[in-house]
């Protein structure tokens, strides 16, 4: 049993130059945002969307 982690982000920011560090949704590969980092770097997190699918499926079973 895996437990999501629910990561809060402001979607209003632009992606600046060294924004090379991307937080992508591992079920539906949504990219949620940038994050300033030294080089190209993928985050894996479950979008919100996602997480009520995967909590609804589990309640369910």
């Amino acid at each position: 049993m895996s437990h999501p982690i629910l990561v809060t982000m402001e979607t209003e920011i632009a992606a600046g130059q060294n924004d090379l560090g991307l937080i992508i949704c591992k079920s539906c590969n949504e990219v949620l945002a940038t994050l300033p980092t030294d080089g190209y770097k993928k985050f894996y997190v479950v979008c919100q969307a996602c997480a009520c699918k995967e909590n609804k499926k589990e309640a369910a079973e």
